[in-house]
């Protein structure tokens, strides 16, 4: 016999006849697809998060009072008031450089108010109250929880010739008077900003 009859016979195959070997598939495909996934979920998380945090802020600083560029037609709200009938202290003009940044208000009840406030740059602002609450209610919600009362000034206002001090420990002064039979107080973190509106109120009606 020859070496080439001395050969083993060839081990038949598992495969089927006609069938290729499978080839691993590539992963890199699906790699890629999951990572774009990734990518848009991520988009579609984290932009609605960005907006409403973003819109909270906003509202937070219309809230608070904190945008200053805002100016309220504080003249008007005083007109409306007073054909309302409201019992209403304003100053017959603001000083140079300063405007009202929050609507006047009034609130009614039993315990009645009118509120204004005013803004001059970052630091400077007067705050204006009417209410049928005492001196010293106004004076702890306004200006400090312990706010002291000082002496009895007289200032010649149009509304009233005698006033009562008021101050706390970091500096904020203000100034009460009896109004027609409600108090008004006035305040602010300096006393000559106070005082300059003081020489400003009035009741009359506003045209």
């Amino acid at each position: 016999m020859s070496d080439t009859d001395q050969q083993q016979p060839a081990q038949p195959s598992n495969q089927p006849a006609g069938e290729q070997p499978e080839t691993p598939a590539r992963s890199y495909p699906r790699t890629f697809g999951a990572l774009i996934g990734s990518m848009i979920f991520l988009l579609v998380l984290v932009v609605p998060i960005v907006l409403i945090v973003q819109w909270r802020g906003n509202l937070e600083r219309e809230v608070s009072g904190a945008n200053e560029t805002y100016k309220a037609d504080w003249a008007e709200a005083v007109r409306s008031a007073q054909v309302a009938d409201l019992d209403v202290v304003y100053p017959r003009e603001l000083p140079s450089g300063w405007y009202a940044n929050t609507d006047p208000s009034y609130q009614g009840g039993d315990e009645p108010s009118w509120t204004m406030s005013f803004v001059k740059g970052e630091t400077s602002y007067v705050g204006l109250e009417l209410s049928s609450r005492s001196a010293q209610a106004l004076a702890q919600k306004n200006i400090d929880t312990q706010a002291k009362e000082g002496d009895e000034v007289s200032i010649d206002t149009d509304v009233a010739d005698t006033w009562t001090e008021w101050s706390d420990s970091g500096g904020d002064t203000g100034y009460s008077a009896e109004v027609d039979g409600q108090t008004l107080m006035l305040w602010g973190p300096k006393d000559g900003d106070v005082r300059d509106y003081l020489a400003l109120v009035t009741t009359e009606p506003l045209k």
